[in-house]
């Protein structure tokens, strides 16, 4: 037969793999790092009886190849027996599962002596060690420049190494470690994801960058081993400057495609929604999503993307996007804040975009600010002299009621003469009639209004109407520093650790916020008038938008509030931070018309001339 035809030729140097044993019996001999005739002519018959995961029929198979080959080739000598057993030895003495991976890094590096400059320069350019290359994953020929010999003769060292790094416990632990590292990201994975995996797991002694350098080089040790079995659990795609790891060919070709719906996404203006991003790549459609959550498609659609990056709120926003845009999507971040330096303003929109643009200094950062609406004044005498940017919107207490200056809720600012009733003045009435009917009924309205109209909404509103201004950004503020200081936490720390959501003490973070909240609530709950709410950042910031929806249920009722108004800032939809006001419906939300905002009253002349 075949099966013996192969045995009959293979020498002690003849791989596993090339033995014509079946399927399970190859991958058994494999998982216990026994690769070629001579590994398996070592090992005791016993041991081979013994492996794991190993059925009768098998045992039976690796038996005989074991037999005919001992009757052909003998036993290997006692010298390569011995070296075989130290081999085997590490998997009793050592806990290679938690080897760091500066000593996997030792293991991988390691040449003999007698080898030559060649295999030596081959080990780190292939591992991306050497400063000459620069590429993540480099290819053999990029290491055959590097080091100045063929192709082909890389290729042979190569082939040496991956022999060398297959009989090595640790590596085969990490290969298996890699494998299920894969497969917990839905099958594939970025090589610097990988990376980043494996250092989380291993850790490292050394600083940045070498704790990434020693982590990647690992892992190409471990892939080029993978890659060298007969039946490779892993296989590696490069497309441009990309590479991915992945179970199967499939799963790398539904990444690329998630590739180029993020880079489509990346480029629109305005920036899509999270929501909208999600169903966009769920369009794709492939039986490899069902195994990728929204937070991770969305991450690896970024990761193999071109030049598409993913926020904190989870948009996706082009790589280097300008300066300018990325000070005028931080509303949320930069918006309601009383004081501000030049490093906190940096700080916030690089936790919101880290991949746009750098900001500028000042001054043109006072201009990038007033573009994008922020009302601030420098004062060169703040924050004890270093500077910083105040808010001209922020001088109000953090509750506190209307201004004096009140005109009766049934005296409209829109007049009309007899004569034809323009459709902008019907719209104003309309306006102003659903929020003298919200304040008589009590209602839970969402009020939306463009930026730079933010002050002048709430000038005329509360103006306008009986209303308890509520500054929620600075009573959640007041609140969450007392609970921090009776915690003994510094307030630095937390500021610091505001910045950059869901990393670093985010966690503890949101314990405070926990204790905070409360305290909140429970003053909101004893307006006695219908609250007018601005500022209401945090709320998505720190997912606590089933507050909104626990406020709501309460206006209108005997032990509830009279009414809630929530002012935000944007043209139709009710959005806090990108995130969705709970509204029961349509007639809960309102857009301010433009007009309105305008304190001159208006009537209509003959023919509908404005006066």
């Amino acid at each position: 037969t075949q099966f013996r035809e192969l045995l009959a030729a293979a020498t002690f140097d003849t791989s596993v793999a090339e033995l014509g044993l079946g399927t399970r019996a190859a991958n058994a001999l494999d998982r216990a790092n026994i690769l070629t005739v001579e590994d398996l002519l070592t090992v005791s018959m016993r041991r081979l009886l013994r492996l794991r995961g190993v059925g009768n029929k098998t045992r039976r198979e690796i038996s005989v190849a074991v037999k005919i080959l001992r009757e052909r080739l003998g036993t290997p000598t006692r010298e390569t027996a011995a070296a075989r057993d130290q081999l085997e030895m590490p998997a009793e003495t050592t806990d290679v599962t938690a080897l760091s991976v500066d000593l996997l890094a030792d293991r991988v590096l390691k040449t003999g002596s007698r080898e030559g400059e060649t295999v030596q320069r081959t080990v780190t350019a292939l591992l991306g060690l050497d400063p000459e290359v620069t590429d993540r994953w480099p290819s053999q020929a990029d290491v055959a420049r590097v080091a100045d010999v063929t192709r082909g003769r890389i290729g042979q060292v190569v082939g040496k190494l991956q022999t060398r790094w297959a009989k090595d416990p640790a590596i085969t632990q990490l290969r298996s470690d890699l494998v299920e590292i894969v497969a917990g990201q839905g099958g594939v994975v970025t090589v610097p994801e990988l990376v980043e995996s494996v250092l989380l797991a291993r850790g490292s002694s050394q600083d940045e960058p070498r704790r990434t350098q020693l982590s990647g080089a690992v892992v190409r040790a471990a892939v080029e081993v993978e890659r060298s079995m007969s039946e490779p659990r892993l296989l590696v795609r490069r497309d441009g400057d990309c590479v991915l790891v992945a179970q199967d060919a499939s799963l790398a070709g539904f990444a690329r495609r998630l590739g180029e719906i993020a880079d489509q996404l990346a480029d629109e203006d305005p920036l899509v929604a999270p929501t909208r991003v999600v169903e966009r790549l769920r369009e794709i459609g492939s039986l490899a999503e069902a195994n990728l959550s929204d937070a991770r498609l969305v991450r690896l659609a970024s990761a193999v993307s071109q030049h598409a990056a993913l926020s904190s709120r989870q948009e996706l926003y082009p790589r280097g996007m300008p300066a300018a845009r990325a000070v005028r999507l931080s509303q949320g971040a930069l918006g309601g804040l009383r004081l501000l330096t030049v490093a906190q303003v940096r700080e916030r929109v690089a936790g919101r975009y880290p991949e746009a643009a750098a900001l500028p200094d000042r001054p043109a950062l006072d201009d990038l600010l007033r573009e994008a609406g922020f009302d601030f004044r420098w004062e060169e005498a703040g924050k004890d002299g270093a500077g910083c940017y105040v808010s001209n919107l922020r001088d109000v207490v953090s509750v506190t009621s209307g201004s004096a200056t009140f005109y009766d809720r049934h005296t409209s600012d829109v007049q009309y003469a007899a004569g034809e009733v323009t459709p902008e003045l019907a719209e104003k009435r309309a306006f102003e009639e659903k929020l003298e009917r919200g304040l008589k009924e009590g209602a839970f309205l969402a009020l939306t209004v463009p930026m730079r109209g933010y002050q002048a909404a709430i000038d005329k509103l509360t103006r306008k109407f009986s209303l308890e201004l509520v500054d929620f950004e600075g009573l959640f503020l007041d609140a969450l520093m007392a609970v921090a200081g009776k915690a003994g936490v510094n307030w630095d720390l937390v500021l610091k650790t505001d910045v950059a959501p869901h990393a670093g003490d985010w966690d503890k973070l949101m314990i405070l916020v926990g204790r905070a909240m409360p305290v909140v609530e429970e003053r909101l709950l004893k307006a006695e008038s219908t609250m007018l709410l601005i500022y209401p950042g945090l709320l998505a910031r720190y997912d606590q938008m089933d507050l909104l929806t626990r406020l709501s249920q309460k206006v209108g009722r005997r032990d509830g509030i009279p009414g809630l108004w929530i002012l935000l800032p944007g043209d139709q939809l009710a959005l806090i931070d990108g995130r969705a006001v709970p509204l029961l419906g349509p007639g809960q939300r309102a857009r301010i018309p433009e007009s309105w905002l305008q304190n001159v009253p208006h009537s209509v002349a003959n023919g509908g001339k404005h006066a």
